[in-house]
C-alpha cells in the first residue's frame, strides 16, 4: 500500500509539479479513473466512487457476490429511496420553454429510428425544431433531418398526467435534407404524386438538396406531405418541465439543469397520425454555453439542417450480458401512473423484478408494489434493432403488497369471489400467483413477455440498461410479433457485478483483479489528498 502511495504522488508530481494540492487531487483521479476504465469501471461522482468500490470489490473475487456500488447496504434501495423523496426536482407548472432544448443520448423510437432533437422555443412560444435522423444506433452516420417552424399554444393542466400540461400545435413550415443518395431515394418514394408535384420533385430529389414537405406561406393550396414519411408531432401535446438541483461537494458546487419532457411516440407505425400522448419519452436538457459535463448537449446544439451532428462511436455490448442489479433512475411516468423499477438478474437465468406504484410525477406517496420471480432466455442479438439485444422473460410467480388505504379498498372489492378470497391489509403481501381469477389484478401466470434490451456508458448517469417500450395500447410483449423496437426510460446499475466486465470476456481475470485492487488503493490516496486539499 505504502508503494502504491508513493507511485501516485510520484506520478501526480510528475505531471502537475508542486500545484495547489486541490489540483493534485482533481488529477489523481484520472488517474484513478484510468485504472478502473480497463476493467469497465465508470468514474461518475467523486463522493461516491470509493465506497463504490470498497463494498463492490467482492465480486471480482467471487462472481457470485454481490454487494453495493453506492456504499453499504442495498445501493440499489438506498438509490430508490433518494428517488422516492424527490429530492432536488421541482415540477415548472407552467413550464417555462424559452430557449434551446437538446438530445443527450442517441433515442431511439420504434421503427426502429434513431434520432437526436434540438428544439429551440421564443417568448412568444413559436419554435423552430430540428430533427436528425441516423443509419445506425449510435447516431454517428446521419441520413436526413427536418427542419420544423411552428408556434405552440399551452393549454391546461392535464387531468390524466399529473404534473403535465397539455397543448396544441400549429405548423408553418417543414423542410428535409436527405444525406445521401440511398436516403434520398427511399424518402421520395414514399412520398404520393400529389406530394412530389407539389414540392416540385416529380421525379424525385437529390442529395443535400432542401424540400419543403409543408410551406403554408407558399400559396393557398397548402399539401401536407409529413404524413407519408411517418412525420407527426404530436410530442407538443403533452409536456412537462422540471428543474434538477444537485451538491457537489467534492467540486464544492452547485449544479442546476432542466428537463423537458415531451410525449410519446406511438409504438405503431400506423398509430402515430392518430394518437395523443399517454407519458413521455426521453427527456431533452436546457442547453447552457459552457456546460462542460454534457458533450453530447453541445454537439447536438452545434448541428443544423445541412450540417447535422455526429455523435460518438460508442463501446457495444451485445448481446446484452444480464448480471447485477438495476433501478429506475428517474420517477417514470406510464399512462395514467407513475413507477419506479428494480430487477435483478442472478447467475442461473433467474430474475426478480420490484414494481413501486406511486401518487404524483415525484414517486413520493406509495401505493403498492408489484414483485415477480422467473426466468429468462440466453440473451441474442436482435436482428432487427441494431445495438439490441432479444430476452424472453417468463414470470412464474406475483405478489402485491398495498401500500395506502385507497388501494385496498380497490382491491378488496375486486377480490370478492377471486383472488382465493384474499383479504388486503396494508402492508401485508399476497401472493396472487395460484389466484386463479384474479385478471382484475394481475395478469395469468405464467406470462411470457418478448423483449428487448440494451446497455450504455453515459457520461451523465453512469452504466444504464434499457428494456423494451412496452405497447402503447396498454398491452403486453406477449409475442415475437409484439416485441419492442424502441426502448423506454433507462435504468441505472446499482448493485452487484458490472456487466460490461463480463461482456469483455478476453481478458485475464487474475490480472483484472490486481488492476482493481490498484484501483481500491489508488482511490484512497485520493481520499486522503481530497482531505489535505479540504483542510489546506
Amino acid at each position: 500500500m505504502i508503494v502504491l502511495w508513493r507511485l501516485a504522488k510520484v506520478q501526480v508530481h510528475q505531471r502537475f509539479g508542486s500545484s495547489a494540492w486541490s489540483t493534485r487531487r482533481e488529477a489523481l483521479l484520472q488517474l484513478c479513473g484510468s485504472r478502473s476504465k480497463v476493467i469497465g469501471l465508470q468514474v461518475i461522482n467523486s463522493t461516491r466512487v470509493f465506497s463504490s468500490l470498497v463494498w463492490s470489490h467482492r465480486d471480482a473475487v467471487s462472481p457470485d457476490m454481490v454487494g453495493p456500488i453506492w456504499g453499504p447496504g442495498s445501493g440499489c434501495r438506498r438509490h430508490l429511496a433518494f428517488l422516492e423523496g424527490g429530492t432536488g426536482i421541482e415540477i415548472m407548472t407552467p413550464p417555462q420553454l424559452e430557449g434551446d432544448w437538446v438530445s443527450t443520448r442517441c433515442e431511439v423510437r420504434p421503427g426502429p429510428e434513431f434520432i437526436t432533437r434540438k428544439y429551440r422555443f421564443e417568448s412568444d412560444l413559436s419554435f423552430v425544431l430540428h430533427q436528425f435522423y441516423y443509419s445506425d444506433n449510435t447516431c454517428h452516420t446521419p441520413s436526413y433531418s427536418l427542419r420544423i417552424r411552428g408556434k405552440l399554444i399551452l393549454g391546461a393542466a392535464s387531468l390524466a398526467v399529473v404534473g403535465a400540461t397539455i397543448a396544441e400545435y400549429e405548423l408553418d413550415r417543414i423542410s428535409l435534407v436527405a444525406f445521401n443518395s440511398k436516403t434520398a431515394d427511399h424518402l421520395s418514394n414514399l412520398l404520393n404524386d400529389t406530394c412530389l408535384n407539389h414540392i416540385g420533385a416529380s421525379t424525385g430529389f437529390l442529395p443535400n438538396e432542401r424540400v419543403h414537405l409543408l410551406n403554408s406561406g407558399r400559396d393557398d393550396n397548402i399539401v401536407d406531405c409529413t404524413p407519408d414519411i411517418g412525420l407527426t408531432l404530436h410530442e407538443l401535446q403533452l409536456i412537462r418541465q422540471q428543474s434538477r438541483f444537485e451538491t457537489r461537494p467534492e467540486k464544492r458546487e452547485n449544479i442546476n439543469w432542466n428537463e423537458l419532457f415531451m410525449g410519446d411516440i406511438h409504438s405503431n407505425w400506423a398509430s402515430r397520425q392518430t394518437y395523443r400522448p399517454q407519458f413521455f419519452q426521453a427527456p431533452l436538457r436546457k442547453y447552457i454555453e459552457n456546460y462542460q459535463e454534457c458533450e453530447i448537449c453541445k454537439i447536438v446544439h452545434d448541428g443544423s439542417e445541412i450540417e447535422p451532428p455526429s455523435l460518438p462511436k460508442r463501446p457495444q455490448y451485445v448481446p446484452v450480458p444480464l448480471r447485477g442489479e438495476w433501478a429506475s433512475i428517474n420517477c417514470e411516468s406510464k399512462q395514467m401512473y407513475f413507477l419506479t423499477r428494480h430487477l435483478m438478474f442472478l447467475n442461473n437465468s433467474m430474475w426478480e423484478g420490484h414494481y413501486h406504484f406511486y401518487k404524483g410525477p415525484l414517486c413520493r406517496t406509495a401505493v403498492y408494489t408489484l414483485s415477480v420471480k422467473g426466468t429468462y432466455s440466453e440473451p441474442v442479438a436482435s436482428k432487427v434493432v441494431r445495438g439490441g439485444t432479444n430476452v424472453t422473460f417468463k414470470t412464474l410467480a406475483m405478489t402485491v403488497m398495498p401500500q395506502h388505504k385507497d388501494i385496498i379498498r380497490t382491491l378488496n372489492a375486486l377480490s370478492r369471489g377471486a383472488c382465493n378470497q384474499n383479504i388486503w391489509k396494508l402492508g401485508r403481501t399476497n401472493d396472487i400467483t395460484g389466484a386463479g381469477n384474479c385478471a382484475s389484478i394481475g395478469p395469468e401466470m405464467p406470462l411470457v413477455e418478448y423483449d428487448l434490451l440494451t446497455i450504455e456508458d453515459s457520461p451523465l448517469s453512469g452504466l444504464l440498461m434499457y428494456t423494451g417500450q412496452s405497447p402503447s395500447d396498454g398491452g403486453i410483449k406477449d409475442s415475437k410479433w409484439n416485441r419492442p423496437t424502441a426502448y423506454q426510460e433507462p435504468m441505472v446499475h446499482c448493485e452487484g457485478y458490472f456487466p460490461t466486465h463480463l461482456a469483455s470476456g478476453s481478458r485475464n481475470s487474475i490480472t483484472d483483479h490486481v488492476i482493481l485492487y490498484e484501483t481500491l488503493l489508488c482511490y484512497l490516496t485520493y481520499q486522503i489528498i481530497y482531505y489535505i486539499a479540504g483542510i489546506s
